[in-house]
C-alpha cells in the first residue's frame, strides 16, 4: 500500500514537473489578402498571447496586400511583449509582397520546403514600375521601410532590400542560405521541436485563434476576385430587372450585391479611373448589338474590360494586390456569352414585333403586373410592356389592348359581356 501511494505520488509529480515546462501557444493564419481586418485579426492574437504569457505563431500564406495594414501589423509585433514565431505555411505557401515584411519583421521566422518569400516592389497605380521622382520617393520609403526591419531582427539586410528593388523571391532554402529566415521545415513535429529548443520548454500547449463570423466575412469581401464578380452580378441583376421588372427580386439581388461591393471598396482601396474603364468596355460591348462596326466595338470593349479589371486594384500603397489572371478571363467569357445571347433575344424581338405594334396587339387580352397612378406593367402575349390608361386597376386584373403607342401599350378594363 505504501509503494502504491508512492508511485501515485511519483506520477503526479512528473505531470506537474511536464506543465511548469510546458508553453502555451496561440496560433492564427494569415491568408489571402493583408487589410485592415488581417490588423485587427493578428491585435487579438498578440493579446490572447500576451495573456497566458505564450508565444504567438503565425502561420502566413498570402500574395500581399495594403502597406498601411502591414506597418500597423508590424508596430504591434514590435510592441508585443511576447514572441512572434512566423512560419509561410503550408508547403507550396508564399509570404508575397506585403507578407514578406512580416515575416522578416518576426523574431523567428520559418519556412516550409516549397514555400516562396519576397517580389515586394511597390507599383503605380497603372500596375508599372512607378517612374521619375515619385519613384525614387515611394522605393525610397519602402526600401527604407524593409531595411529597418531586417536590422532590428539581425536578418540579411542586402537580401531583404533585394526583394523591394529588384522584386526577388527566394524559395526555403534561399531564403535560409541567405540569412533571411530562421529555419526550413516540413511538418509541425519540425515546428514543434524548433519552438521547444528555441524557448526551452518541454510541451506546447497550442491555442488555435479563429476569426469570428464578422472577421471571416470581412476576409471574404477583401477578395479582389469576390469584389469583381459581385460587380458582375450587380450589373446583371440590374439588366434582369430593367428587362423583366415587376418582382424586385432582380433588384434585391442587385441591391444586394452592390452594397457587398462597397463594403468590399471600404477594406480594400480601388483604381476608380479603372472602374471606368470596366463599365465603358461593357457599354461599348451592348453597343456592338445595334451599330455594325465589323467588330471592332467588340474588340475595343473586350480590351478596356481585361484593362479596367487588371488594374482595378492597382493603388499606391497596394503590395501584391491584384485580380487573377484566370478570374478576368472567366469574367470576360461571361460577360461576352451574356451580352451575345441577350443581344440575340432583342435582335430577334425586335425584327419580330413591327415598330407600332398596332396589328400585333391590338384587340389581344393582357394581365396587370402592377399598376400606380394611370401606368405601370402589363404581361401580354408573354411579354412585359409598359402601359397607360386612364382607368384604375390592380395587380391581377384582366385587361385590353385599346391601342399601341411606340412602346407603350394604351389597355382599358375587359368589359363583361
Amino acid at each position: 500500500m505504501k509503494n502504491r501511494s508512492v508511485y501515485i505520488f511519483i506520477i503526479f509529480l512528473f505531470f506537474i514537473t511536464l506543465n511548469l515546462y510546458a508553453k502555451d501557444v496561440v496560433v492564427i493564419d494569415i491568408k489571402g489578402i493583408i487589410t485592415s481586418a488581417t490588423t485587427n485579426f493578428v491585435k487579438k492574437g498578440i493579446v490572447s498571447a500576451e495573456k497566458v504569457n505564450g508565444i504567438l505563431l503565425l502561420r502566413i500564406d498570402t500574395p500581399g496586400g495594403l502597406l498601411s495594414s502591414t506597418r500597423n501589423i508590424i508596430q504591434l509585433m514590435f510592441k508585443s511583449s511576447v514572441p512572434v514565431v512566423s512560419v509561410v505555411y503550408p508547403a507550396g505557401a508564399r509570404a508575397g509582397s506585403a507578407g514578406s515584411f512580416i515575416v522578416m519583421a518576426s523574431d523567428y521566422a520559418l519556412m516550409y520546403e516549397g514555400s516562396v518569400i519576397g517580389a515586394a516592389h511597390p507599383v503605380s497605380i497603372t500596375g508599372k514600375n512607378i517612374e521619375g521622382d515619385m519613384r525614387k520617393k515611394v522605393e525610397n520609403d519602402t526600401v527604407a521601410f524593409m531595411k529597418a526591419i531586417a536590422e532590428k531582427r539581425k536578418r540579411n539586410v542586402n537580401n531583404a532590400v533585394l526583394m523591394v528593388t529588384e522584386s526577388k523571391s527566394f524559395t526555403a532554402k534561399e531564403a535560409y542560405e541567405n540569412g533571411l529566415i530562421d529555419g526550413i521545415v516540413n511538418s509541425d513535429d519540425e515546428i514543434d521541436k524548433f519552438l521547444m529548443d528555441t524557448f526551452n520548454f518541454k510541451s506546447i500547449n497550442y491555442t488555435f485563434l479563429k476569426p469570428t463570423t464578422f472577421e471571416t466575412i470581412k476576409f471574404f469581401l477583401s477578395d479582389p476576385n469576390v469584389l469583381v464578380f459581385l460587380l458582375l452580378i450587380t450589373l446583371l441583376s440590374l439588366y434582369l430587372e430593367i428587362k423583366f421588372g415587376g418582382t424586385f427580386i432582380f433588384a434585391g439581388i442587385s441591391i444586394i450585391s452592390f452594397i457587398l461591393f462597397l463594403i468590399g471598396l471600404n477594406i480594400i482601396p480601388v483604381n476608380y479611373f479603372a472602374l471606368l474603364l470596366f463599365l465603358a468596355g461593357i457599354v461599348l460591348l451592348i453597343m456592338e448589338i445595334f451599330i455594325p462596326s465589323f467588330g471592332l466595338l467588340a474588340l475595343s470593349s473586350i480590351v478596356l474590360i481585361i484593362l479596367g479589371l487588371n488594374l482595378l486594384f492597382r493603388v499606391n500603397g497596394n503590395l501584391g494586390i491584384k485580380v487573377a489572371w484566370y478570374v478576368i478571363a472567366s469574367i470576360v467569357l461571361i460577360i461576352v456569352i451574356l451580352v451575345l445571347v441577350i443581344g440575340k433575344v432583342i435582335i430577334k424581338d425586335y425584327r419580330k414585333n413591327p415598330v407600332t405594334g398596332a396589328e400585333k396587339f391590338k384587340d389581344l387580352e393582357g394581365e396587370i403586373v402592377y399598376w400606380d397612378k394611370g401606368k405601370g406593367k402589363v404581361f401580354v402575349n408573354g411579354e412585359y410592356w409598359d402601359a397607360v390608361s386612364d382607368q384604375k386597376f390592380k395587380k391581377g386584373d384582366k385587361v385590353k389592348i385599346k391601342e399601341v403607342k411606340g412602346l407603350i401599350l394604351l389597355v382599358e378594363k375587359i368589359k363583361d359581356e
